[in-house]
Formats: C-alpha cells, sequence, structure tokens
C-alpha cells in the first residue's frame, strides 16, 4: 500500500497495460467476456483445447492458468492471463504475439 501511495504512476501503468492488452487481445478475434480487471480471461471452449492452450504458450515462455470445470461451466473454459504494472511493452508484445499465433493454430481466432 505504501507503495501504491508513493507511486501512483504505477497503477497508471497498470491500467494503460489492461486496456491495451483487452483491445489487443479483442482484436485478435478471442473473446473475454466481461474483463474489468488487469486478470483478462481468454475463452477458450473445451477442455482440449484450453490446455493445448496453456501448454503452448507455457512452453512459449508465459505464465497462464487454465481454469475449467467445475471452476466455469462445461464449454466455457478459459486462460487466465494477469498484468502488473512492471511489464515491459517488449513483454506485451511478446505475449501478444504468442496468443495470436496459438489462437490461430487451434481455430481459436
Amino acid at each position: 500500500l505504501e507503495i501504491m501511495q508513493r507511486e501512483p504512476e504505477r497503477i497508471k501503468r497498470l491500467w494503460e497495460i489492461t486496456h491495451k492488452m483487452m483491445k489487443e487481445i479483442t482484436g485478435m478475434g478471442f473473446e473475454i467476456g466481461v474483463a474489468a480487471s488487469p486478470i483478462i480471461p481468454i475463452i477458450t471452449g473445451d477442455m482440449d483445447t484450453t490446455f493445448k492452450f496453456w501448454k503452448t504458450v507455457t512452453e512459449g515462455g508465459l505464465f497462464v492458468n487454465p481454469v475449467v470445470p467445475p471452476a466455469v461451466p462445461d464449454g466455457s473454459c478459459l486462460i487466465r492471463t494477469s498484468y502488473m504494472a512492471t511489464h515491459t511493452d517488449a513483454q506485451l508484445d511478446f505475449a501478444l504475439d504468442l496468443f495470436r499465433k496459438t489462437g490461430k493454430a487451434l481455430g481459436i481466432i
């Protein structure tokens, strides 16, 4: 809390990142549902596709979490992505490129 009070620019940067990622992810054709925080879901559908997406991006160097039933309804599986104010533009672009390639390879986008 002290850091947030001392360095409000971190909060501003986090929301800039959040809005950029939401815009870019949806612009690729992914569904994100109603995302309103730096935790942005990428809806992947079935469990098989979700685990393939998770494995591919994890092996590609990103940390994401698969979310499957019973945490979500059948057919509504997703990948949970989260962002920090300290992520660089290069890191974000790397993630977006990997999301795009993986989404296309799996027929999600």
